[in-house]
């Protein structure tokens, strides 16, 4: 059945604490599109890992079903974003926000407006600029019905623990911090505030007077700077693309985009749509009919997304595969055998170098 796309939500879809202490479930999906879900929040019904972390490991994966039901590549739009919406600041939302969309032509084109620097006659200077990409047209015969697209981030490291926030992480932002539990009185006047309150008990109590009070609360300000844009290293790796199981797109050294807390929050990744700010690139609507989205924290790999379509994917769904010939010729990679394991083994070298081992 498709889904009702008539509308779209401002709702964020996000877990409430429960008495018990135990992390909530999740709450079912909207009726309508695009679905926002809050980044950092916990769920589950006994456990209190995040939903959505800020930054797996090392990389992630989406995948999406969809039928077009006869519409034109004009009405997809943009189906999935990340970071903060309706922020129109340049300093706040770049290198915060990500989208993945339907061209006009039928391909799929993502967008991020990033943030660089240099240092130009001893002097740090700033850059923001859009960033895009698009696969090559997606084959008609394979997305008549219900089609599969799965993409992939792959970043070249793997980090773990503190390095997940310290290598290239949102603590290369914190350039200061702030008290969110101090008293309104400007911060100049703090010291005079304390040395006559001090005055004053001492005046009242006969005795020593120690001061006491709440414990601070800080709140740490994220902003874009040249050590950020020094650790762009840590966040680079393979963003790959496959229709039905089968990779269309590759580019290397793509920068990831780890949401911040610059901007207006909360940051989010939502499903099925676009959204305002980051200077209008992601705004639109998608009116194809999404009947399956799945997020892993893990970059799949080639192999693993094809058994996946296999397995997972094709049983369920009415999928029309791409005709396309085969335009890999294999020829042999040479006329002796090659010892594996001890075991005198065949092998084929397409014309693409893969080798293949009868």
């Amino acid at each position: 059945m498709a889904l009702d796309i008539t509308g779209f939500t401002k709702n964020i879809i996000e877990c409430q604490s429960t008495l018990s202490g135990d992390c909530c479930p999740i709450d079912p999906k909207l009726s309508v599109k695009p679905w926002a879900y809050k980044i950092n929040t916990h769920g589950g019904s006994d456990n209190c890992e995040f939903i959505v972390k800020r930054r797996p490991e090392k990389g992630w994966s989406l995948d999406f079903v969809f039928n077009r039901e006869d519409l034109p590549w004009s009405d997809g739009g943009p189906f999935y974003f990340l970071g903060v919406r309706e922020e129109e600041t340049q300093p706040l939302y770049a290198d915060n926000n990500l989208s993945f969309r339907f061209t006009n032509d039928g391909r799929i084109e993502w967008r991020a407006y990033r943030y660089s620097g240099e240092c130009v006659t001893e002097a740090y200077q700033e850059t923001f600029y859009i960033s895009s990409g698009q696969t090559p047209t997606l084959c008609q015969d394979g997305t008549t019905d219900d089609f599969n697209i799965t993409i992939v981030f792959d970043r070249h490291l793997r980090h773990t623990d503190c390095e997940i926030e310290n290598a290239g992480g949102w603590n290369d932002l914190i350039t200061g911090s702030t008290i969110t539990n101090a008293t309104d009185v400007p911060y100049r006047f703090v010291p005079c505030m304390i040395m006559g309150l001090s005055y004053y008990l001492a005046l009242k109590y006969a005795r020593a007077v120690t001061l006491s009070g709440a414990t601070e609360n800080y709140q740490y300000i994220e902003e874009l700077n040249k050590d950020w844009n020094d650790e762009r290293y840590a966040r680079l790796g393979i963003l790959k693309i496959y229709l039905n199981g089968r990779p269309i797109y590759k580019i290397d050294n793509w920068e990831e985009v780890i949401p911040s807390k610059r901007g207006l929050q909360p940051f989010i990744q939502l499903w099925g749509g676009g959204a305002s700010g980051s200077g209008g690139i992601h705004t639109g609507k998608n009116s194809f009919n999404l009947k399956r989205i799945k997020y892993v924290e893990e970059p799949l790999n080639a192999l693993q997304v094809r058994h996946h379509y296999l397995v997972s994917t094709k049983p369920y769904y009415t999928i029309t595969e791409c005709v396309k010939p085969c335009e890999e010729t294999i020829s042999p990679y040479n006329d002796k055998s090659l010892l594996i394991g001890g075991v005198s083994s065949d092998i084929m070298e397409t014309e693409n170098n893969d080798i293949i081992i009868f």
